[in-house]
């Protein structure tokens, strides 16, 4: 198969680095391996190295921090067309150049201008939605509303596939369009995945009992609730430790809540995340909302027992009592007592460990989802 040249694109707040900014690495390292030449486009700080990293050619592109248009803020609207005019002209002139046999979009600005651009050069254009679009397609049906929105609604009849992380995402992003919209039968489900990294990370436990998270530090992920649970918990074995991978709008915030917990350690945003998963007992994601989480696939991958609240794409990936344990959101006491069961019960962590890794292999190893299902949408085979 001759190789072509596929362009992912991802952009993001500069203090957001997730599974929604690792995605597109990890699609590009399968390329490479399988398919074509990826190129990745973004302005992302956090992304723009981590992909050099990895070995994965970089454009640094194009992108306004403001992303906030609701309200009177909608009075700035000229302002964002001719951001988008703009925009689009950039990406006409590159792609024009690099002649992509696809554009792989995964971000609301690049939604409009690169998917008009591509069209233009004859490419494929993917959309995936890392959870956004239920937001971006809000008030569709609200004429003076959010006019950006329904702009990128009227793009999406360009791209020839938009794909979606879970179930639960699917409703959401479904549940906005208008009846009988073609759209609809452009959006597929694909779940995220994880590369199977494992034995390069083997699981050499820390000494003291730890509980890990790897998340931005935001209060949407619960980490207050993981503070107040774990300090309830330290205060019975005090052989322990809270590990919080990331960093945050809000750390400083969270920093201050435990600041009386000298066993709750914060190490900031870190290249290597897995290493901290792999040397922990327990992983926790106590999030209010999940599209479908990076995190827990790592961790399922990597073969360590969950506790995760039970929202979004949470309960298609553990099943409680299973392949791991399901609480409420914002309920730090369910937390408080997950984390005791798993503490005080190596067998059952041993049981949910083994099912995780079992159902990680049977469903989302990524190479398998990238070549089965991925490829085939770069190629209009599926």
């Amino acid at each position: 198969m001759r190789e072509k040249t596929i362009i992912l694109i991802r952009n993001a707040y500069p203090n957001d680095f997730g599974g929604g900014e690792r995605f597109p690495v990890f699609v590009s390292e399968i390329i490479q391996r399988n398919y074509g030449n990826p190129i990745l486009i973004t302005r992302s700080p956090m992304l723009l190295p981590y992909a050099a990293d990895h070995g994965i050619p970089t454009i640094r592109g194009l992108w306004w921090s403001r992303q906030q248009w609701s309200g009177v803020r909608t009075l700035l609207f000229p302002a964002y067309v001719v951001w988008q005019l703009i925009l689009f002209l950039w990406y006409l002139s590159l792609f024009l150049r690099l002649r992509p046999h696809a554009v792989h979009i995964q971000s609301k600005d690049d939604f409009i201008s690169a998917t008009l651009a591509a069209r233009i050069v004859g490419a494929r254009v993917i959309w995936t939605d890392h959870a956004d679009i239920k937001h971006i397609w809000a008030n569709l049906r609200v004429w003076y509303k959010n006019p950006i929105g329904k702009w990128v609604y009227v793009m999406s009849h360009l791209a020839h596939t938009i794909t979606v992380i879970s179930k639960s995402e699917y409703r959401e992003v479904t549940r906005h369009l208008p009846k009988k919209s073609s759209v609809t039968q452009k959006i597929v489900i694909i779940n995220n995945g994880s590369p199977d990294l494992k034995d390069q990370y083997p699981s050499t436990l820390a000494k003291k009992f730890t509980f890990c998270s790897t998340n931005r530090l935001v209060c949407d992920k619960g980490v207050s609730e993981m503070i107040e649970a774990y300090r309830k918990f330290q205060k019975k074995h005090q052989s322990s430790q809270l590990i919080l991978v990331g960093n945050g709008p809000e750390e400083e915030y969270f920093k201050k809540l435990a600041s009386d917990v000298s066993s709750i350690v914060f190490v900031g945003y870190q290249t290597d995340p897995l290493s901290f998963v792999a040397s922990s007992h327990v992983l926790l994601q106590p999030t209010y909302h999940e599209g479908f989480s990076i995190s827990i696939l790592e961790a399922q991958m990597l073969q360590k027992p969950i506790i995760a609240t039970s929202v979004g794409g949470n309960v298609e990936m553990i099943e409680h009592e299973k392949t791991g344990l399901l609480i409420p959101a914002k309920d730090s006491d369910a937390l408080y007592s997950a984390m005791e069961t798993l503490y005080k019960s190596p067998k059952t962590r041993d049981r949910l460990a083994k099912n995780a890794r079992t159902q990680y292999l049977e469903k989302f190893v990524f190479d398998k989802i990238v070549k089965e299902r991925f490829i085939p949408l770069y190629e209009n085979t599926r």
